[in-house]
């Protein structure tokens, strides 16, 4: 154990800015792959955006899952286990009919299927003007949740960092989605929140390796910009490690013991986590190179008055 804590703390002086070029390849692949996948497969929506019935069945026995999918077999509906006992199962009917007469047909045929057997504790009737409204105001949220990270970002650093942090968020909610997209994975709600909060996830641990960043510029002038990288994401690198292993264990004990409602979630964060993690060290810190961050706050330095810098 000692010398496992000791690998995650030692320094290490890994070239980082040398791989950029393979990095922005393999960005480029994956962007090009999500986007051609969305516009060709789109994403699998869930009742949540593609309308449809909800009904919540409860048994006085615990339900044989088999049977009862074999019974509903001629319907296109998803059966999730609800509590502890099996005696309960979540029934949704995704994308059937246009109207709540063609959906309540559907609610009557699966209760004609089951029998007097299952008490029937709630029916919900999603319609797709619904879905479609949550589709517009998701894209929405995350467009907002994007805009006021770069104005923050903006505000607290110089317009490179904004940049860098924006391109960088583009990028890992491009891929993360891409993934759903291109195993037609089930999108529903809580994937959004789970893309919500790795967006979160990601500008952090951005921002704190440009914070980084921006104080080593002002300690080592003298030093070139991509030794300045370099030293940078390899004395950031300790804390990034321990801060997604520790995230990403938690995750994987909710993929596979959080039952299906989490499993979506604890994917979007696992994924986004080492997306987030590649596109810190191979799109965000690059950029800066590109767009010659320090000559910015040369620039900036020469213009403070001396008095205010001395009083800083």
């Amino acid at each position: 154990m000692p010398r496992l804590i000791h690998f995650f703390i030692k320094p290490t002086h890994i070239n980082f800015i040398g791989a950029r070029k393979p990095a922005f390849f393999l960005s480029l692949l994956l962007i090009l792959i999500s986007i051609g996948s969305v516009a060709t497969k789109g994403m699998n929506f869930g009742i949540d955006f593609k309308g449809g019935v909800l009904m919540e069945v409860q048994a006085e026995e615990k339900i044989d899952m088999k049977d009862m999918r074999d019974k509903l077999s001629a319907l296109n509906v998803d059966l999730q286990p609800v509590g502890d006992n099996g005696t309960e199962v979540l029934i949704t009917a995704l994308g059937r009919g246009d109207n709540e007469q063609e959906q309540m047909k559907i609610a009557n045929v699966i209760r004609q299927e089951l029998g007097d057997d299952f008490t029937f504790r709630r029916i919900e009737m999603v319609g797709p003007r619904v879905g479609a409204e949550l589709i517009r105001n998701c894209i929405l949220a995350v467009v907002l949740a994007g805009a006021m990270i770069t104005i923050y970002v903006w505000t607290r650093f110089e317009w490179e960092f904004a940049l860098g942090a924006m391109l960088s968020l583009i990028h890992d909610i491009i891929i993360a989605v891409g993934l759903f997209s291109v195993f037609q994975l089930d999108f529903d709600m809580t994937i959004i929140a789970g893309l919500m909060t790795l967006a979160g996830f990601s500008v952090n641990d951005t921002i704190v390796s440009y914070d980084r960043m921006r104080e080593n510029l002002h300690k080592y002038r003298k030093m070139p910009i991509d030794e300045m990288i370099n030293k940078t994401t390899n004395e950031m690198l300790p804390r990034t490690l321990l801060t997604g292993m520790s995230t990403i264990i938690m995750l994987t004990i909710m993929l596979f013991l959080g039952g299906s409602v989490l499993q979506g979630f604890a994917l979007m964060m696992l994924w986004g986590i080492l997306v987030g993690t590649y596109s810190s060290i191979y799109v965000a810190m690059p950029i800066l190179m590109y767009l010659d961050v320090r000559k910015t706050m040369e620039n900036k330095t020469k213009n403070v008055n001396p008095f205010e810098a001395t009083n800083e």
